[in-house]
């Protein structure tokens, strides 16, 4: 009987999707509630809001779960309606397209998050 390779993928890629979308639903609204609870939202208001260690990761988290989720939608988008054998050169270029964007992001945040002091 011939074993199937990648049964196992599908199952993690839902489960990180689920995981993903349950800390947002879960950071949202808290991340809401502490903005709204600022006593001021000027600049000096929005840095001390992510001074904290906790808060700068808790916000790299939230970003990582929306690149995370976004890019498993993506993988499935693709997949689905790239299929064909003349495709696979722009499935593989919108898979560099979008990694390399997403990286880009998470890059950008990690400068953005760290460089308040």
């Amino acid at each position: 009987m011939r074993r199937v390779g990648g049964s196992r993928r599908g199952l993690d890629m839902w489960l990180m999707q689920r995981a993903s979308s349950i800390y947002m639903a879960l950071f949202m609204p808290l991340f809401a509630i502490y903005v709204l609870a600022a006593p001021s939202l000027d600049y000096a208001g929005w840095r001390a809001l992510f001074m904290p260690l906790g808060m700068k990761v808790a916000v790299l988290l939230c970003v990582l779960a929306v690149l995370l989720h976004a890019w498993i939608g993506l993988r499935e988008i693709f997949i689905d309606y790239l299929h064909c054998a003349r495709c696979l050169a722009l499935r593989l270029f919108s898979y560099f397209a979008f990694a390399t964007l997403y990286l880009a992001c998470l890059v950008w945040t990690v400068d953005i998050l760290w460089s308040v002091k």
